[in-house]
């Protein structure tokens, strides 16, 4: 089943995250397995299904880097090929430097550098988006797939730095 079919949405990168809630929101009220406790078990079996299904799709969806990944994936293409490893090699020296960025501000307990590391962060992942929205929408297959690796990576990134912020509150 297409994620985007299933929610109701245009197999696009843009997604209105309001429908997407929405049309999430009235398939799991359709089809919750407690609707079924008293069917047969062919039923309950067939609700716990769906909505696992259903949950699995909105958790693709509502994130920018698994949607990317599963828009390549509907053209058969696998964003994460082991056998592609290669990036480019700026972007590789960039990863670095924040890298370190992050380790500096962790060792001078430095969370408004956090913070701040955060928000540029997502803005580059936002940008990052936007263009692998456009490349993708122009059927550049391997320039879309680039980015949406170099998502991932900078999604790491913001994990990382959420983490770290997480372990100077505590």
């Amino acid at each position: 089943m297409n994620y985007f079919e299933l929610l109701g949405l245009p197999a696009t990168f843009a997604v209105d995250v309001a429908a997407l809630a929405a049309n999430y929101r009235r398939l799991q009220t359709e089809s919750h397995p407690d609707r079924f406790v008293t069917g047969s078990d062919a039923e309950q079996r067939f609700a716990i299904e769906r909505a696992t299904e259903i949950n699995e799709a909105y958790q693709t969806l509502v994130d920018p880097v698994r949607r990317a990944m599963y828009l390549l994936w509907l053209k058969d293409i696998n964003g994460m090929d082991e056998k592609n490893t290669s990036m480019p090699h700026d972007f590789l020296m960039e990863q670095i430097e924040w890298r370190e960025a992050i380790a500096d501000a962790k060792l001078k307990e430095d969370p408004e550098r956090l913070e701040e590391m955060g928000i540029e962060l997502a803005s580059v992942l936002q940008s990052l988006g936007d263009t692998f929205s456009a490349t993708y929408n122009g059927e550049h297959w391997a320039i879309a797939t680039t980015l949406a690796r170099k998502m991932r990576f900078t999604q790491k990134l913001i994990d990382e730095v959420d983490l770290t912020l997480g372990e100077l509150e505590s």
